[in-house]
């Protein structure tokens, strides 16, 4: 699966291997981007896991180990460098390939030694682990890289370590899925069998060779070359199966593992049936522990998601909405895509905020503007795999690791007419309610990047593969591991972890972070970041750390509704001194959704002018601390102008709702970030006349 850019069971276990997860801040929920400046610097540094002394940053070329870095970044100091490792480790004869790496040097440490290294493993498979240490892992690690060095690698095929670039499945457009693209997943493994020539000139067959065991051997080539002698290792997603990986094959280059996001290396259940089981009550949960959604529905969410499914299968929906670049587009959607949104979910807050609300909109009135600009906006951000470069994001590293990596539904020793066939038998075999409201075809029609069920079909027969992982358990019952998850991920689930523990052995323990999704350190919330590095810091305090953050991650600020007309907003509730109408606190109460419907959309817009859901624009200033809007209209018939300014614990607007033909107010609002879906944004506003005063819940 992959694993966020995001970046299959990936940054993702597939994609997550699963599913690549994306970096984003999300306002109202957990999160700011910065150092946690509540973990110390200088107490609890073990002096015990003290390696060796390694060079303090310098201007020059310095050297680790055997290996001669060279300066490529100045803040912070960085040193890169490359290791030529056997394509095929089976032959030593055979054509070799370079792993490139990048050392950062401990900035202040203590006695000029370091007190360890930590290694972060991206997810995907397929993501580049270099491009993430930027608002990721120097977020996530905070003030511990002033006393441990880190060392960040691109694992085989990936990044700036002989990427693989294969233009067919690199710059595809159109569905993920199906045999069109299953044959362009053919073509792009039998490419790689002609890339590589033996020295008697015959070709490597390379389709085997950039799995998760070979990418093991060259990362601990590197830590045995720079003598570093014992790790912290961090993964997330699929980042986390290449951690039980490594550790489980060099056990002693290995002092503790953090697994964020995790899934088994064995025993994984090819449907992923999990991923499906968890959806109903997290996306019921999203919605009943926020009291916009709560009070707006009239049942489960998930209710609402198995009715839209039948409407969608019935007749997809299409229409102009606002897209992830701002600009209008016609958007279409069926049941896939519906499969594809719930999907994405595991990993996007977004749309555990958008759905229901989305959802009851169509099925309600029939508007599927929002529905359409939700799906939009997920399909550039969690399914956009193919308009990045290879050096990002490569596809064809993530199916050759993800076809023999993972488990088939079929025979990867058969050849594809019998693959078929099996295929087929096993859909057959399966109880067609497995996936409800989906049927299994919709189901294994999602986005291959997500689940490569059916991409495999006609992946070469391996010759020289390597299992993942030999045997159980995989670690010493001495090694400390600290294992983290997401309540609603559902792409690796928390009801799956006790599997995990089951195969690692070792001395683990599962944090889950409430109201959370997929992969919470790398700077994605505040909390996982504190763990990571509490951890780090002590692993054997493991059993005696404090989580009490992971129980206060705050729920989702849910959407309440999409109201077709100023009519059908829920009014502000007065304050006594207020002598506004209702009318007047309805235009109140749309204001400010409009402008929490402007702020939220700016994490999936990629320009800084967005237009309205149903007209009007909005343009951001100072990377999202400032908007003007200009007559943007979220509610039907209601056009708002003016400023929302976003600090770090605020959002403020001065701004103007005109009701169409009716009545114009201007209003000053303000709510808290990073409050509870309780929590209420306060509004007060001027319409010749009467003062209109009151609150509603913080969008």
């Amino acid at each position: 699966m992959g694993g966020v850019p995001a970046l299959g069971r990936a940054h993702t276990r597939g994609h997550v291997g699963r599913r690549p997860h994306r970096i984003r801040v999300a306002l109202g929920n957990v999160v700011a981007v910065g150092i946690i400046a509540s973990l110390t610097t200088a107490a609890g540094v073990p002096a015990a896991v003290a390696g060796p002394t390694f060079p303090a940053p310098s201007r020059h070329d310095i050297t680790v180990g055997s290996q001669t870095l060279t300066r490529c970044q100045s803040s912070p100091p960085a040193y890169c460098g490359k290791l030529s490792v056997p394509l095929d480790y089976s032959d030593s004869g055979g054509p070799t390939i370079d792993v490139a790496y990048r050392w950062y040097p401990a900035l202040s440490p203590q006695g000029g030694v370091a007190a360890g290294t930590v290694i972060p493993v991206e997810g995907g498979p397929g993501y580049a682990s270099i491009l993430s240490v930027k608002g990721g892992y120097q977020v996530m690690y905070g003030p511990l890289l002033d006393h441990w060095n880190m060392l960040v690698v691109d694992l085989r095929g990936t990044g700036l370590s002989t990427p693989l670039d294969c233009p067919a499945l690199q710059n595809f457009s159109g569905q993920a899925s199906g045999p069109t693209f299953n044959a362009v997943v053919a073509s792009c493994a039998a490419r790689l069998n002609h890339r590589w020539k033996n020295p008697n000139g015959t070709f490597v067959h390379a389709s085997d060779l950039f799995t998760s065991a070979p990418a093991s051997n060259d990362v601990a080539a590197i830590i045995k070359a720079l003598n570093v002698h014992t790790v912290d290792l961090y993964g997330d997603s699929y980042g986390s199966f290449f951690a039980q990986v490594l550790a489980s094959r060099y056990p002693g280059l290995i002092r503790s593992v953090i697994l964020d996001s995790t899934y088994e290396t064995q025993n994984l259940d090819p449907w992923y049936r999990s991923s499906h089981d968890n959806m109903p009550a997290d996306y019921d949960n999203a919605c009943s522990r926020s009291p916009a959604c709560a009070q707006a529905a009239s049942g489960p969410a998930w209710n609402d998601i198995e009715a839209l499914a039948v409407r969608l299968r019935n007749a997809p929906v299409t229409g102009n909405v606002p897209g992830p670049n701002g600009a209008v587009e016609k958007t279409t959607m069926g049941v896939v895509g519906l499969v594809d949104l719930v999907n994405d979910g595991a990993g996007d807050l977004d749309i555990y905020r958008d759905l229901d609300a989305a959802a009851r909109a169509v099925l309600s009135s029939g508007d599927a503007a929002p529905l359409l600009r939700l799906y939009a906006e997920r399909t550039a951000f969690q399914e956009n795999y193919f308009d990045t470069s290879a050096k990002s994001y490569s596809g064809e590293l993530y199916f050759a690791a993800s076809c023999l990596d993972y488990p088939q539904l079929f025979d990867m020793d058969a050849d594809a007419s019998v693959r078929s066939a099996e295929l087929t038998q096993a859909e057959e075999a399966l109880p067609a309610t497995t996936f409800a409201p989906f049927t299994t075809q919709e189901w294994l029609a999602q986005d291959q990047n997500t689940e490569a069920y059916t991409a495999c079909l006609a992946w070469p027969s391996p010759v020289d593969a390597v299992p993942p992982t030999v045997g159980q358990p995989l670690l010493t019952p001495s090694m400390p591991v600290l294992i983290l998850g997401g309540e609603f991920d559902t792409w690796t689930p928390p009801s799956d972890v006790p599997k995990v523990i089951a195969e690692l052995g070792g001395h683990t323990r599962f944090v889950e972070l409430a109201n959370s999704t997929h992969v919470v350190g790398e700077g994605d919330t505040t909390c996982g970041d504190q763990l990571v590095q509490a951890f780090v810091k002590a692993p054997a305090s493991l059993d005696s750390m404090d989580t009490s953050c992971a129980a206060a991650v705050a729920p989702v600020h849910t959407v309440g509704g999409y109201a077709e007309s100023l009519a059908q907003v829920v009014p502000l509730t007065p304050a006594p001194s207020n002598t506004g109408s209702v009318q007047l606190l309805r235009l109140g109460a749309a204001a400010v959704a409009t402008a929490g419907d402007v702020v939220a959309r700016f994490a999936d817009t990629l320009g800084s002018l967005d237009h309205g859901l149903h007209g009007g624009t909005s343009r951001a200033f100072d990377n999202g601390a400032r908007f003007t809007l200009n007559g943007d209209v979220l509610v039907p018939g209601v056009a708002v102008s003016g400023e929302v300014s976003v600090t770090a614990t605020m959002v403020s607007a001065k701004v103007t709702a005109k009701a169409t033909g009716r009545v114009t107010a201007t209003f000053h609002i303000s709510w808290a970030v990073g409050g509870g879906p309780g929590a209420l944004a306060h509004v007060t506003g001027t319409s010749s006349g009467p003062t209109i005063v009151g609150s509603t819940y913080a969008p």
